[in-house]
């Protein structure tokens, strides 16, 4: 499994959980235990952090790149100022122009792969 392959999967595992907790539990109190329901809201939580992320990047004129398509040389290229985390997911914040040539491949690679996740997912949920 490459890079781009363990990014996207760790992305699609945070954008798994879009449903609200609360509005399941307000509607159904008695059908979650406690621990379920903190773990769901977790989950959750960090699924809209990544969606606010993605947008305030998008806004910024940045690049949210996770840290497995920086190959572990973010902190030797001086980008250690610019991480964020969710989780134990870690991204950090590049523009275009900052990126070496096999980072920006690799960034495209994983552009490619996460918008055919997002149209798959669309059409499946068109379909429910």
């Amino acid at each position: 499994m490459n890079s781009v392959d363990r990014a996207v999967e760790k992305c699609t595992g945070l954008l798994k959980y879009h449903v609200s907790p609360f509005n399941c539990v307000y509607w159904n109190p008695h059908k979650y235990n406690i621990t379920h329901l903190m773990k769901w809201c977790q989950k959750y939580l960090f699924c809209r952090m990544y969606m606010n992320l993605l947008k305030a990047s998008e806004i910024t004129g940045y690049e949210c790149v996770p840290d497995e398509l920086m190959l572990r040389n973010a902190a030797r290229d001086g980008f250690s100022g610019r991480r964020i985390r969710i989780g134990r997911a870690s991204f950090y914040l590049l523009k275009r122009d900052e990126m070496s040539k096999g980072l920006r491949n690799r960034y495209d690679l994983f552009k490619e792969q996460m918008t055919s996740f997002y149209s798959s997912n669309a059409t499946e949920n068109s379909r429910r």
